[in-house]
């Protein structure tokens, strides 16, 4: 062939090429317009009963909107997004009030299974009648700028927000944002399996049980800049924040204070350990109980981060680790005589810690450091004396350890945290 001919035939198979692309680009926009030109807006108003919400949640594709205009909405059966019902809004002007009404089933305002719904400036009032107010099955869902407050009862209790893995679908990384979460009879957002998920810039107060729990298996979610205040008002939860059974989950920058009756954050290990929880820039102040408590019953937290974290007024104390007779056996368990005046400090420390014996300063005293695996670390046996300054813990790598403080047939265990 020619070289004329060859650079002929290039520029063919060059202007070929563009004008595909130039096709396919022009296919993809006509799409993209067909689509928008399919989504609609639809508009329910007030006042309004179930049949009439769900008529129009069925009729949607991906990209409805409905908008509830201002005024009460009432629910008396769930308003339910199937699996396969996606990308589908509803919106309340300001105003709109949803109303879990008298006779309704055991269960939620809304049920959501499927996916990229998104529930938005929303007034849920649950009557205080039983079972929760939103409970999200599907994943990718998102709960925005909405008030969801008094549901469920002593008969049938009930979230604000239930996020929930039931198998089939799977549960995970769904939103909830910018919403208050209130006045409901058991937790304010409960997760019980729900994986990356975020709980952010929240209001979660005063509701009967924890404001917050990630439970069973929810892992990796990130909880950030949340309001957790004077939960567990009724004394129906572990405490402002519970954690059980649930790895890599992060607690950054919240304020949870005014738990009643307990600690601002308990990991609760009945289920099962925690491991890799971080929680790290928070204001844990003012409960009634410590900041935070781990509880090691037969479970425990492994490689947990504790950085930053204010902890000022809290009733019994900051950081406290509890354990049980299980976790410890029979010749550890602690009894009574140890006065608050032993104290040990800096803790967490960072290279050296102190013990004060206070009032037992003419005691037998001995210390035992012991890894969260029980093998022994340091070993020290005094005979009298104020205090003792452990100055050198190179044997102590960064990360948590229990300290063994025997006086006489006293016996008390504490948690030291070294970064």
């Amino acid at each position: 062939m020619k070289r004329g001919a060859l650079k002929y035939n290039l520029n063919l198979k060059s202007l070929f090429m563009k004008t595909l692309t130039l096709k396919l680009n022009l296919i993809i926009i006509l799409l993209s317009v067909t689509w928008h030109l399919q989504a609609k807006t639809l508009y329910l108003n007030a006042p309004s009963y179930n049949s009439a919400l769900q008529a129009l949640v069925n009729q949607c594709v991906a990209g409805d909107i409905i908008i509830l205009r201002a005024g009460s909405h009432y629910v008396t059966t769930p308003i339910v997004f199937g699996i396969g019902r996606n990308g589908v809004t509803v919106r309340g002007e300001n105003g709109a009030v949803v109303r879990k009404a008298q006779n309704s089933w055991n269960a939620a305002a809304f049920e959501i299974s499927g996916n990229n719904n998104t529930i938005d400036n929303i007034d849920l009032d649950g009557g205080n009648l039983p079972e929760a107010g939103i409970i999200i099955y599907g994943q990718r869902n998102t709960i925005s700028n909405s008030k969801i407050h008094n549901c469920g009862n002593s008969s049938a209790v009930g979230a604000g927000i239930l996020l929930h893995n039931s198998g089939n679908p799977v549960c995970a990384l769904n939103t909830v944002i910018g919403c208050k979460v209130y006045y409901n009879y058991m937790v304010g957002i409960s997760q019980n399996g729900h994986s990356d998920g975020r709980i952010q810039d929240n209001q979660i107060y005063e509701n009967g049980a924890e404001g917050l729990t990630v439970d069973i298996h929810s892992h990796n979610n990130y909880i950030f800049n949340n309001w957790i205040h004077r939960n567990n008002a009724a004394n129906r939860g572990v405490g402002g924040v519970g954690i059980d059974f649930s790895n890599g989950n992060q607690l950054i920058g919240n304020t949870i204070d005014y738990t009643v009756f307990k600690s601002g954050i308990t990991f609760q290990n009945n289920i099962g350990g925690c491991d890799g929880t971080i929680v790290r820039d928070n204001r844990i102040n003012f409960n009634e109980g410590y900041g935070i408590l781990e509880r090691f019953t037969q479970y425990q937290n492994t490689n947990s981060l504790f950085q930053n974290n204010e902890l000022t007024g809290n009733r019994l104390g900051t950081h406290h680790v509890s354990y049980t007779v299980a976790r410890l056996g029979s010749d550890e368990q602690e009894k009574a005589g140890f006065s608050e005046e032993l104290s040990m400090y800096p803790n967490p420390s960072q290279g050296h810690v102190t013990f004060d014996f206070g009032k037992y300063e003419n005691e037998n005293i001995s210390i035992v450091i012991k890894d969260l695996q029980g093998k022994v670390l340091h070993e020290k046996n005094l005979t009298g004396g104020r205090s003792y300054h452990l100055n050198n813990t190179d044997f102590l790598k960064k990360g948590a350890y229990i300290v063994k403080l025997t006086i006489g047939s006293s016996v008390k265990n504490r948690k030291l945290i070294v970064d």
